[in-house]
């Protein structure tokens, strides 16, 4: 039987993944409509974030109880994930400076 955390996991990173690939979706569609160079970096920011989502959702196999995941494989994942997100988060205040 599948553990209620994994669902939890699952359902939590499905939700912010939809959420991030809307956000992406139509802040593209506004840098084409409006034609401002500066919603470029917004769609890229939250196309970051979101990427970070599915990186970490895809070692979530092996933190559900696979031996093969290490401290150090989890430090790595831990620090991938917040490099996505912090550059994602750093273009999106790119482009509201830009603004």
């Amino acid at each position: 039987m599948v553990n209620a955390h994994l669902w939890m996991f699952i359902v939590s990173n499905l939700l912010v993944f939809a959420l991030g690939s809307a956000l992406t979706v139509l802040s593209f569609k506004a840098q084409k409509r409006l034609g401002r160079e500066n919603l470029r970096f917004t769609t890229l920011g939250f196309a970051l974030i979101t990427t970070s989502i599915v990186v970490e959702a895809l070692y979530a196999p092996g933190i559900a109880g696979g031996d093969w995941l290490t401290t150090s494989h989890l430090l790595t994942l831990y620090t991938i994930e917040s490099l996505l997100v912090a550059s994602g988060l750093a273009s999106i205040a790119y482009s509201l400076l830009q603004y």
